[in-house]
């Protein structure tokens, strides 16, 4: 008989162009039958409370306004009749624009400190795609019809796109492109704002900044977006790209593969599911506008376009998926070191000049002084020798040094931990050092890791991981 428990998890999305909370309850049940080593599963998630939509609050362009969002959480727990301590688990992320703001992470901290022991992130375009195509539902269309499908979510500043095939995420690209890059006033329709994002497809255009008619105004808006969704075609279709296009592109490791279909989400994409809103202007910006182009694009009208199940609600609906783990008995473990809580795990990038696995970049995309430290994954090695391993340890020695916190905490794929962790400390002495084995982990994972069980090496690790609702 499973033995259930359940969780109270709240999701709190900070973007460029709206705030978003949403309270999730969590069914946990442990499904090893009989004295098998648990392993614990959600098995039903239900939203208990879905928050007002609300714009981000600046005080300025460059800084975010904590105590507007501050006022804009305390307001959603009061209408969720609920209190921030009695909130178990969560995630708070900040994505799009606002995660560049001057304060981002000085807001994080305070929002941390506040709502309680949760996953925080600012979220940068790897993670930000990833999850966004998981809310969606791409990454499960994906895996249910072992396709190829390509999540593009169209945000206030960005446009995020994550290619998924048969449930793996292949790759993700991060692109300067979204609804607020141009904005408006509401009353006039007049434009009152444009970023310099937007002002270089613009020049690149060779259009005025300051359009005579409203007709004229019109018809640059349509020429900048229609440029602007050109090049996301290009970063999809891997088509060679102009001088304006890279500058748009913040990020890309996509994969080169035929689609088989795509899925939208994110504040735009409500308007490609659901065109024909006249009053075009109504939130300040250019969204139902940048839908149209988008639209027109040969994204729609070349490949088929599936229905998302979500859109601006897509980024983040909850958190604290735990799945319990024991590690492997064969690990390196300096004890006193433990336990430890919201660890971001770490996948590695390959240097493409010394095909070498490097992880620092990944750490700077998390809020400095956040983390106490991180975690390193290690993909599967191609061989466990001695000389392969050897060579492993030498390359992490390297880049543990470049990452700030402590104990330094590397998490092997394939059973090799205490070979591996032995071989560290010979490269870099006694230093506090957690290095397991056993653990499946994920892009966006974060770890719990407990003291090791009584009179056994093996250590109990919780895997979090984002939650998204169907």
């Amino acid at each position: 008989m499973q033995q259930e428990s359940t969780l109270t998890s709240v999701g709190i999305d900070i973007g460029t162009t709206t705030t978003q909370m949403v309270i999730s309850r969590l069914t946990l049940a442990n499904i090893m039958p009989g004295n098998q080593v648990p392993k614990v599963e959600i098995t039903h998630k239900s939203i208990t409370y879905m928050g007002q939509i609300h714009f981000t609050p600046f005080i300025e362009r460059a800084r975010v306004d904590g105590a507007g969002i501050r006022a804009i959480i305390d307001s959603e727990y009061r209408r969720a009749g609920i209190r921030p301590e009695e909130i178990q688990t969560g995630a708070i992320i900040i994505t799009g624009e606002t995660a560049k703001k001057e304060n981002a992470s000085e807001i994080i901290h305070s929002l941390a400190d506040y709502a309680g022991d949760f996953v925080v992130a600012t979220a940068g375009p790897d993670l930000e795609s990833l999850i966004a195509g998981k809310g969606s539902g791409a990454e499960a269309l994906s895996k249910a019809n072992r396709s190829c499908i390509a999540n593009i979510d169209i945000g206030g500043g960005t446009t995020n796109i994550a290619i998924f095939k048969s449930g793996k995420c292949l790759g993700t690209a991060c692109i300067n492109v979204g609804g607020r890059l141009l904005e408006v006033n509401s009353l006039t329709h007049r434009l009152s704002y444009i970023t310099p994002p937007a002002h270089n497809v613009l020049m690149s255009l060779g259009l005025s900044p300051q359009p005579a008619s409203l007709e004229e105004e019109a018809c640059l808006i349509q020429q900048v977006l229609t440029a602007m969704v050109k090049t996301v075609e290009k970063v999809i279709g891997h088509l060679p790209l102009r001088s304006v296009d890279e500058a748009l592109v913040m990020s890309n490791s996509l994969p080169n593969l035929p689609l088989d279909g795509v899925v939208f989400s994110g504040g735009v994409a409500r308007y490609i599911y659901q065109p024909g809103s006249d009053a075009w202007w109504i939130y300040g910006d250019v969204g139902p506008l940048l839908a149209e182009a988008f639209r027109a694009s040969t994204l729609c009208q070349d490949l088929t376009v599936f229905d998302a199940e979500e859109t601006i609600h897509a980024t983040v609906l909850g958190a604290g998926a735990h799945t319990i783990n024991i590690s492997g008995s064969t690990v390196t473990v300096s004890r006193e070191t433990l336990p430890l809580r919201n660890i971001p795990a770490l996948y590695p990038e390959i240097d493409s000049v010394t095909q070498s696995y490097v992880w620092h970049k990944r750490a700077e995309g998390y809020a400095g002084g956040l983390y106490r430290t991180f975690a390193l994954v290690v993909p599967p090695l191609p061989n466990t020798d001695f000389a392969t391993i050897l060579t492993c340890a030498e390359n992490l020695a390297f880049e543990l040094q470049q990452i700030k916190g402590t104990p330094k905490v590397v998490i092997a794929q394939q059973d090799i931990a205490k070979v591996l962790g032995q071989s560290l400390r010979t490269l870099l002495g006694d230093i506090p050092l957690v290095c397991l084995d056993g653990i499946e982990l994920f892009f966006g994972d974060f770890l719990d890791i407990a003291k090791p069980l009584p009179h056994e090496d093996a250590v109990p690790v919780i895997v979090k991981t984002l939650v998204f609702s169907r």
